[in-house]
């Protein structure tokens, strides 16, 4: 899917649209419920990622008819000027190029529950361990 920008949104416009929880009634009176459980922005003031972890829910006359749904999103936020801020949406299924995902993140979708993409997950792993290694690395060198 390709960028979609709305002229003269701001980038905490679109985080709020991105990250806002929706409900409708689909069939047979089942109410779908999809709830952003969590988000953050990692990036600069011209670009950036937004991760969201969703969860959706299927319920009808307030019981659950079929199993809850959760998955990890990445926005790519971009600003362009003349025109706002777009977005470009993937999803874990996808193997994001991105991996500055929060592990706590992982730990609120867990594979064995609701699936997702395990290469994508490890190379989450190793960029946060690569991080940790790098701010221990900057310790010991102001240390010593």
């Amino acid at each position: 899917m390709g960028w979609l920008f709305n002229y003269g949104t701001t980038r905490r416009q679109l985080i709020a649209e991105r990250t806002k929880d929706w409900e409708t009634i689909g069939a047979e009176g089942i109410v779908v419920k999809s709830i952003c459980l969590a988000h953050c922005y990692r990036g600069s003031s011209f670009s950036g990622v937004l991760w969201s972890v969703w969860e959706r829910t299927f319920t009808k006359e307030g019981q659950s008819v079929r199993p809850a749904e959760r998955w990890i999103t990445c926005d790519l936020l971009q600003y362009k000027k003349d025109e706002g801020w777009g977005y470009k949406d993937i999803d874990e299924s996808m193997g994001p190029c991105r991996y500055s995902c929060p592990l706590k993140y992982l730990e609120m979708v867990p594979i064995e529950q609701y699936g997702g993409n395990a290469p994508w997950r490890e190379g989450v792993r190793g960029y946060h361990a690569r991080q940790a290694e790098n701010r221990r690395q900057r310790r010991l060198r102001r240390a010593g």
